[in-house]
């Protein structure tokens, strides 16, 4: 929990940086509001920071243009799973995680978004020539940049890596660099290879890690009532129910049910139902003016003192002290 403390702070803390030396762009429309800051921009390396949001459930269609940069992109905040579709095949991206991808030209693509969700994440473009130097010592790296080559879509990491700490040191450094010229360039060059360099490091350190045998049991028809279960759980925050109220209601095992869901999303289902309600609480604490009392009530809890207790435990910090710092 500390660590993802941690990131949540550091999170808050990058948008709460709007100092961009880059272009600054806001428009609003009958789909949503959209903003986009450039943090850097050159032949090797574009930065930017996007934050959108749609009225209503969106599906963005688009083909793809000629193709010159490798993206990195960071998913800070927003749904817990974004999905799209390249060229017909299926793709998911998890919250609070970076991916490495290549999408060639003339690619169809497919964006699902879903409504009153503000979409935040900070993509940085690299050259696919910086990408052959950063190659050359790499059998991971030539067998990605192979397939670049080739004009086919590739993906370092398909399953996503969790964004660090430390990555986020980082993200934040670049996004308040106030230098300029020559030294801007070399700063910014600088922070963007010892990201590479972590994010590698991190993924070899992960494939060297004993490999366990982990044969998924979650059969197409359970997976199908897992994924009900989870928008029944997305769509009322304020229920709380049992285990075998759950059971009951979609007609799955109990321990399918236990087992399942935290092998498919990752987590427990009152873990997972937490962590929605806290997103929602965090959000009320920052942009309304609602009492605690009332913060607790509208989010189903009995009373103040549990909403503070189970605040506390999934925050680290009280819910009046979050408020005041």
């Amino acid at each position: 929990m500390g660590e993802e403390h941690t990131i949540t702070q550091q999170i808050l803390d990058f948008f709460g940086e709007d100092n961009s030396h880059g272009a600054h762009e806001v428009f609003t429309n009958d789909l949503g509001k959209f903003e986009t800051l450039t943090h850097y921009n050159n032949d090797e390396f574009l930065v930017k920071e996007y934050r959108y949001s749609y009225h209503a459930d969106y599906t963005m269609k688009f083909r793809t243009e000629k193709v010159k940069y490798i993206e990195l992109a960071f998913f800070l905040d927003g749904a817990d799973v974004i999905r799209d579709s390249v060229n017909g095949k299926p793709g998911a991206y998890k919250l609070h995680h970076h991916y490495i991808y290549f999408t060639p030209e003339n690619a169809d693509i497919k964006i699902f978004f879903k409504k009153e969700i503000c979409y935040k994440n900070l993509d940085i473009y690299v050259s696919k020539d910086y990408f052959h130097q950063l190659a050359e010592d790499s059998p991971m790296l030539q067998n990605f940049i192979a397939k670049v080559d080739l004009g086919k879509s590739a993906s370092l990491f398909p399953e996503g890596l969790p964004i660090t700490p430390q990555m986020m040191s980082i993200l934040l450094e670049i996004k308040k660099c106030t230098l300029d010229g020559f030294y801007r360039d070399y700063f910014i060059k600088s922070k963007i290879l010892s990201l590479l360099l972590l994010i590698f490091e991190f993924a070899k350190n992960q494939e060297e890690k004993p490999l366990v045998q982990n044969k998924s049991s979650i059969n197409t028809s359970d997976i199908h009532t897992l994924m009900e279960i989870k928008e029944f759980i997305e769509g009322n925050l304020k229920s709380f129910y049992t285990i075998e109220q759950l059971s009951i209601r979609f007609g799955i095992n109990e321990f399918k049910l236990k087992k399942g869901f935290k092998e498919l999303f990752g987590d427990g289902v009152f873990h997972y139902a937490a962590k929605l309600r806290m997103k929602e609480a965090l959000h009320l604490l920052k942009n309304s003016d609602l009492s605690i009392k009332e913060i607790a009530y509208h989010l189903g809890y009995a009373s103040p003192s549990s909403f503070s207790v189970a605040f506390k435990n999934e925050i680290g910090v009280g819910p009046s002290y979050y408020r005041k710092h």
